[in-house]
């Protein structure tokens, strides 16, 4: 009976199997695959850009440091806030001015007193010279009353000179704003003694707008800024190069290469109207050292690297055909290459070549530009 059973088994088994060859189910054979399927751009005449890429730092175009020009007086008040814009002769600050107008009083009160000397000297004179050409007084008498006179108008020029330095101590008890800029932190509080020797002065006016960033480029990136752009496109990103913040120009540039790291130091000028640049920031600058127009330019990854030769995979009549290309730049993402190479229009496999071979069929899929 066993033996009965597994014979039964053993024959279904051999069913299965054979019902499950390929040749009983047409449908599932496996067909023959066809041409390669590749991704392929057109070449196009356009134009190629340069950039090289730089950390840069923010710096002020102007700082200035506000310190008081009298000293060992108390500061009154302070009429400006931490982070305000001010303008050029605004009163920041303001000092004990009482000293100082009881020195412009008593400067007054002196230059008064002289004055009346003076008038009556002259007055003298005046006298002194009638009696002269009556013969009643001697030419002596005459001289002396002259240089009298000439004595009391110096005082006079001295007193006035007293008094506009008193006025002028005076009105540097009102601390100005010497330019237009942004208030920083406070380094004193009303109450306060303060000197003319303090070294934080009462607090920093940055100019903001604009703003300067400070970078280094390789000296043969210089050398070829000199020899194509004549005002080259300089931006500013974020750390992270994700967001571009601003553009502007270059403004000026170092006298001599720095020969510890073989770069060159560039100062750019940027607007920076809504102060998103804040002085000592680090950021990525970009500046543009070519911009060529109308130039054969491919993508730069379907370039291939074989035995000391640039190559190139296009696609002619639906095969795979590989020509040798030269390079006259590249940019990371494009490459420039002779006109000479190959005319505009050509088929070129943009990626996916390390699986072609030449005069492989393909079928040619037509990306678009980048």
């Amino acid at each position: 009976m066993a033996k009965k059973v597994w014979g039964v088994l053993i024959l279904v088994l051999l069913g299965v199997l054979f019902w499950a060859r390929p040749w009983h189910h047409p449908s599932k054979v496996v067909k023959k695959q066809g041409p390669e399927k590749v991704h392929v751009q057109v070449m196009r005449w356009s134009t190629y850009d340069q950039w090289v890429d730089a950390l840069g730092t923010v710096t002020a175009p102007q700082l200035v440091v506000v310190h008081v020009q009298l000293d060992g007086q108390p500061l009154i008040t302070l009429n400006v806030h931490e982070g305000e814009q001010v303008h050029q002769g605004q009163i920041l600050a303001r000092i004990d001015p009482r000293p100082y107008r009881i020195q412009v009083e008593q400067a007054q009160a002196q230059m008064l007193r002289d004055q009346q000397l003076l008038s009556n000297a002259q007055r003298d004179l005046v006298r002194y010279e009638q009696l002269l050409r009556q013969h009643s007084v001697s030419d002596q008498t005459m001289r002396t009353q002259q240089a009298t006179v000439a004595a009391d108008q110096a005082t006079v020029a001295a007193d006035q000179a007293a008094l506009d330095n008193a006025r002028l101590q005076l009105s540097y008890t009102d601390i100005h704003a010497p330019m237009d800029g942004v208030v920083g932190l406070r380094q004193v509080d009303p109450g306060n003694l303060v000197h003319v020797t303090d070294p934080n002065g009462l607090m920093t006016i940055t100019r903001m707008n604009p703003m300067d960033v400070l970078f280094s480029i390789p000296q043969d990136d210089w050398l070829l800024l000199q020899s194509s752009e004549t005002h080259p496109i300089v931006q500013v990103w974020n750390r992270d190069e994700s967001v571009q913040i601003t553009e502007g120009r270059v403004l000026s540039h170092d006298n001599q290469i720095d020969a510890s790291t073989g770069t060159l130091k560039i100062r750019a000028e940027f607007a920076n109207p809504h102060q998103l640049l804040l002085p000592g920031a680090f950021v990525v600058v970009r500046i543009r050292l070519r911009h060529v127009l109308n130039v054969p330019v491919v993508s730069e990854q379907a370039l291939l690297q074989r035995e000391g030769k640039t190559l190139l995979d296009v696609v002619r009549a639906g095969r795979v055909r590989q020509i040798t290309v030269h390079v006259k730049a590249r940019n990371g993402q494009q490459a420039w290459l002779d006109p000479a190479d190959l005319p505009e229009g050509t088929f070129y496999v943009r990626e996916g070549t390390d699986r072609l071979e030449v005069n492989m069929p393909v079928v040619p899929l037509v990306d678009a530009q980048p």
